[in-house]
């Protein structure tokens, strides 16, 4: 039988689209047909005290979102580390953050720019908890016995020495599929073959990864903080306390540009 030349296009586009469907779930899981709801679990542990239901809510939304089957956030592949040009998704975090922090000016006295404000800091966050399970970065820290010993003490990852600090850094290649080498630095699940692996006689390295990703989204917002009184001055502890505790106001969408 003949195939048309759209034909041709359109199985070509929907091979491309199951390939990046399967390797955006290499990542942290944001579903449980995807091996459970890591993305927010990780989230709502590191946030929780800080952060009313609804304000909380939102960030984690914003967050999942990213792994929405077929949506813009999924097949973006540097929102999850999965292009292995580490510049891209570093531009990527800055982007989402300056964007949270413009929106964050206002969001003591307007509830949509509250609203939009989290989004972006949720949007950002899923990218900064991707690094964890998408590159070999545990692994270059288990090199040293000290880590070894104790992996819940590994550091988290200096930014700004990304990738050239860190010797032998790679990322998941996505566009390669999940049976390129570089699949097998991803510590996703419980279950993954490398997620499982033991280190110290007591823990695994996705236990290890997802520890270091919430402790990244602890940092991230102190950071954000941080940012937060530097432009904002006097109004600052205003505008922090709204982003915790006011009601915002969101699109339907979580997918802001």
């Amino acid at each position: 039988m003949r195939v048309s030349s759209f034909s041709r296009k359109g199985i070509t586009l929907l091979l491309s689209s199951l390939a990046l469907t399967q390797a955006a779930s290499l990542a942290f899981s944001s579903a449980e047909s995807t091996g459970g709801a890591v993305h927010e679990q990780i989230t709502r542990e590191a946030l929780k005290d800080l952060f009313s239901e609804a304000n909380l809510k939102v960030i984690i939304d914003s967050n999942v979102a990213q792994d929405t089957p077929g949506s813009e956030g999924q097949t973006e592949l540097r929102r999850h580390f999965g292009d292995e040009r580490f510049a891209s998704s570093l531009g990527y975090l800055d982007r989402e953050k300056k964007r949270a922090l413009n929106y964050a000016s206002e969001s003591d006295t307007d509830p949509g720019q509250r609203g939009r404000a989290l989004i972006h800091f949720g949007e950002m966050l899923h990218c900064a908890q991707d690094f964890y399970s998408r590159t070999n970065y545990l692994e270059l820290m288990l090199s040293a016995e000290t880590f070894r010993n104790d992996p819940y003490s590994i550091p988290l990852i200096d930014w700004a020495k990304v990738p050239a600090g860190y010797p032998g850094l790679i990322a998941f290649n996505a566009k390669a599929g999940a049976a390129n080498d570089s699949a097998s630095i991803v510590k996703d699940s419980p279950a993954s073959e490398e997620g499982k692996k033991i280190v110290s006689g007591k823990t695994t390295y996705f236990q290890v990864t997802r520890d270091l990703a919430l402790r990244e989204t602890q940092r991230q917002w102190n950071s954000f903080e941080s940012m937060i009184h530097n432009r904002c001055g006097d109004r600052a502890a205003a505008i922090i306390a709204a982003l915790k505790q006011a009601s915002p106001d969101i699109k339907p969408s979580p997918d802001l540009d």
